[in-house]
């Protein structure tokens, strides 16, 4: 008798109504699948061939697949379906090291796995860089390239000050910085030391990369694990991918990806020293419109062209015998000075942000890069 194989890691996958999508997904993962990994599908809510066009792509291709079949209640969604299934390898998994994750639509790299587990090695968790399927680009044409733009150059303002004065977030500089359910990784022990994913209808993938930041665990924003997702219009959860792309095509000044916060907080907390793990959480209620983003984009550069020249400075005053100042410079990469020298620049919002956690919303970074850096 053959010694049944040795399950390390499992792969769980949310789907609802997906029989159009979920063989591509399966298909790619069977062809780097190996006797230690599993994979579990969670069905829910569904009414069309799901599960059946799963179990026949599985075993087409020998791959070890659980479906689990549920109906979640309507506050429910695929925060409550991921958490499921994660939960499902918990209990059936004894020598389960690693969990990962993935989405229904999604069509990950050929070497997806293999870099996932070579970075669990090292680090906590690992979230991946999200592109489009390229034969579905076209669903861009109607977007407006100066606005994406505009997002883009935004978004890697509000990161690169996030990597620079949040504590634990040195990390994300110079990255892609998302934490998308398309692609997340976690080792058992950080998975369960922060309690899992939230049963939350959307949102659910930053807000446990928040709270794996929060609870000290170390998080890697993976370049080299890559996953293709759909740009289909019409999707499975209210305030994800689809209901953005569909904002962003429809000329309409929309709001942004909701973990942008508005300029004037964002330095205020920076000079304060009291910014929170990445990525944040904007409420609805203080999100910015994209006809908004010049001005915010103003505020950052001057923010961050003052920076340099305090630092410079420093730089200059340290190498100098004696400064004529007879002070002590500050602390390397301080804002006090300039909260003192830009009143403007670290003025305080109308009212001051509150730290809820709720749903997430797509992003592009620009027209000719990466198009989609946001989770669903």
């Amino acid at each position: 008798m053959s010694r049944t194989a040795i399950k390390k890691a499992a792969i769980v996958i949310p789907a609802r109504n997906e029989e159009g999508r979920i063989g591509a997904c399966l298909t790619a993962l069977a062809g780097q699948s190996t006797v230690q990994v599993s994979v579990i599908l969670m069905v829910n809510n569904t009414t069309d061939r799901t599960s059946g066009v799963a179990r026949d792509t599985a075993a087409r291709f020998g791959l070890d697949l659980t479906v689990l079949e549920r109906e979640l209640a309507p506050h429910k969604g695929v925060g409550s379906a991921r958490k499921s299934g994660c939960d499902h390898a918990l209990r059936n998994m004894p020598d389960l090291q690693f969990l990962l994750t993935t989405d229904a639509d999604c069509i990950v790299a050929p070497d997806w796995i293999a870099r996932n587990l070579a970075h669990l090695q090292t680090v906590d968790a690992v979230c991946g860089k999200v592109d489009l399927i390229a034969g579905e680009a076209d669903t861009l044409d109607g977007m407006d390239p100066h606005l994406a733009e505009l997002e883009g150059i935004y978004r890697a303002l509000v990161q690169d000050i996030y990597a620079r004065h949040a504590p634990g977030c040195v990390d994300i500089a110079d990255t892609h910085g998302e934490a998308a359910g398309a692609s997340l990784a976690f080792t058992r022990t950080a998975y369960l030391d922060v309690g899992g994913f939230a049963q939350v209808r959307c949102g659910e993938d930053r807000r446990i990369v928040r709270e794996l930041r929060t609870a000290g665990c170390k998080v890697c924003h993976a370049d080299d694990v890559k996953v293709q997702a759909s740009c289909r219009l019409t999707g499975r959860a209210a305030g994800g991918m689809s209901d953005a792309l569909m904002a962003r095509i429809s000329g309409m000044d929309y709001l942004i990806d909701d973990c942008l916060p508005s300029a004037n907080w964002l330095v205020r907390q920076a000079c304060g020293k009291t910014l929170g793990p990445w990525p944040p959480h904007v409420p609805a209620r203080f999100r910015l419109h994209v006809q908004d983003l010049p001005r915010h984009i103003e505020i950052l550069e001057n923010f961050e062209n003052s920076e340099r020249l305090i630092s410079a400075s420093i730089v200059r005053a340290a190498a100098t015998p004696c400064s004529h100042l007879g002070m002590p410079a500050p602390d390397k990469g301080s804002a006090i000075a300039l909260a003192d020298s830009d009143p403007q620049t670290c003025r305080a919002p109308e009212e001051r942000m509150s730290r809820a956690v709720g749903t997430t919303a797509w992003s592009p970074t620009s027209v000719t890069s990466t198009f989609w850096q946001s989770s669903k």
